[in-house]
């Protein structure tokens, strides 16, 4: 493949990709970034990271009742005793340890997508974010003493290494899972953008480099000619680049140098930071100062270089918000929905989850869950279309036919959202936001051409179980009031508003107000 020329990326949220290490390590910045991951290796999955939190999460409830029985077992060691019978209500509240750890991990990035292999660098950051958390609690040990609340500060000191070894143990099992979750996962789908001889060359060398990834085909710009004798079919061009991504579900797309034009390839690159999917481009050294991180992927040197939407800090405290309070409610309310698991199975035939695509962040496709409310054998969307009572991007009918009488329950009381709790615990969705709406009810790359500011707007935040929309008012809202309170919550976003949104949200569903 021939070396491509030197060219300024722009800072378009995508990664760039290198033929060689030596050609693009010049820098202190690439240097530093380089010298943050040693390995050649990593695992892309988001699942991984999910299974990672949630083995961290069981190893430090083990660790709070581990301690607690430990704290009276070591009675003669301290001067204070503390009998059996008191030791769980003087010991710091479980929700305090899970929610302290939420904020150190995300603070040492314990979680990122992409968890190197390496034993050494995961060890460093879980010593690190385990430091945090008990430094933190020490800290909360000692104000409680001032607000009146009576908590053993022994039980922390115990907790600290207690909690690092399970937590050792949970990292241990969840590298020796990892391999299981690639397989489970597939390999990663990426398509080639570019025309030309060089796009036969990059597909060439990757397909010979028998890297596990898998190549869906073909992305052209406008105008151009497909290379001959490439066995990867056309999947649209640059125009269609958002839909082609929802499509094909891709991760990926690899660009091929000196084969775009500038202004396609920005707007690809901003499509790209939009839907979330790296796009990579090869070249010869970069003189961009977005770099984040720079690792080995199936041996291609890459670069990333991505923009966010708010600040790294808020960011990362409303992830730590999510993810906390979506594994604290899954574990407390596990037996209620196995409760209302079984009653949908005996009630009506069918599965008892329902499971469709939505538009997410940015207007990339996920997987959206709900506690199935309608019959699976009566009448499809499209039959019932004409009956729909809402305009814009709403479907809404009252007294749909199709919905069962437990289903008219769970929708009034809104228990049939429940299962998003695994979508905000994955990433896909937020506590707090606008509502995520079906794939079907937008246009096909996420957006709405007919309300291109709404859309935008709405796609730089994850969509949420709750929001604006749903505290004030519901179904008894129009579209318009709808594209109104979803780009009030991105202009005003804060901690503020979304708690207080949490806090309305239960008095609007037992007052069943715009329920349907």
């Amino acid at each position: 493949m021939s070396s491509p020329s030197p060219a300024r990326y722009p800072d378009t949220g995508a990664a760039t990709l290198a033929q060689s290490p030596r050609e693009h390590t010049n820098t202190p910045k690439l240097r530093r970034a380089q010298r943050r991951l040693p390995n050649d290796e990593t695992q892309e999955s988001p699942v991984f990271a999910l299974v990672h939190f949630a083995l961290d999460c069981i190893a430090l409830v083990a660790a709070w009742y581990v301690t607690v029985e430990l704290r009276t077992l070591a009675n003669p060691l301290f001067i204070s005793r503390i009998p059996a019978s008191d030791a769980y209500r003087l010991a710091p509240p479980l929700s305090w340890m899970l929610l302290l750890w939420a904020l150190s991990s995300v603070w040492r990035r314990l979680y990122r997508s992409r968890e190197s292999v390496s034993v050494t660098p995961a060890l460093l950051r879980l010593a690190e974010s385990n430091v945090a958390m008990n430094v933190m609690a020490i800290i909360a040990v000692f104000f409680s003493r001032h607000m009146g609340l009576d908590v053993a500060r022994s039980f922390v000191f115990l907790f600290a290494p207690v909690s690092f070894l399970l937590l050792v143990g949970s990292l241990c099992v969840s590298l020796g899972i990892a391999p299981m979750i690639e397989r489970l996962r597939g390999p990663a789908r990426a398509a080639i953008l570019g025309s030309g001889d060089a796009a036969r060359e990059l597909i060439e060398s990757i397909q010979n480099a028998g890297a596990a990834i898998c190549l869906q085909g073909m992305i052209v710009p406008e105008g151009s000619n497909v290379p001959g004798r490439v066995a990867l079919p056309v999947l649209g061009t640059t125009h269609q680049l958002a839909e082609v991504i929802n499509r094909e579900r891709l991760d990926r797309i690899i660009v091929v140098a000196d084969s775009v034009p500038p202004r396609e390839l920005e707007r690809c690159g901003l499509i790209g930071k939009r839907m979330g999917v790296t796009i990579s481009r090869a070249i010869q050294r970069i003189e961009c100062d977005a770099v984040l991180d720079y690792h080995v992927w199936y041996g291609f040197h890459c670069v990333e270089m991505r923009r966010l939407p708010f600040t790294q800090a808020q960011e990362a405290a409303k992830r730590a918000l999510d993810a906390s309070l979506s594994a604290v409610l899954l574990m407390v309310l596990s037996p209620f929905l196995l409760g209302i698991a079984a009653a949908i199975r005996l009630t009506s035939r069918g599965p008892v989850f329902y499971r469709a695509p939505r538009v997410g962040r940015g207007g990339r496709y996920f997987t959206f869950w709900k506690f199935r409310s309608m019959y699976v054998e009566r009448q499809a969307r499209e039959d019932v279309n004409q009956h729909n009572q809402k305009d814009g991007h709403i479907f809404k009918i009252r007294h749909d036919p199709r919905v069962t009488p437990f289903g008219r329950f769970l929708r009034r009381t809104s228990l049939d959202e429940l299962p998003q709790l695994f979508n905000v615990l994955k990433g896909d969705m937020s506590l707090v936001g606008p509502r995520p709406l079906p794939a079907c009810d937008l246009d096909p790359d996420g957006m709405s051409r007919e309300f291109s500011v709404w859309a935008e707007g709405r796609s730089r935040v994850r969509p949420g179980i709750t929001g604006l929309w749903q505290v004030r008012g519901r179904s008894d809202l129009d579209f318009n009031q709808m594209v109104e309170f979803d780009l009030e919550y991105v202009r005003r976003w804060s901690f503020l508003l979304d708690l207080r949104i949490l806090m309305e949200t239960p008095l609007v569903v037992v007052s069943g107000r715009g329920a349907c």
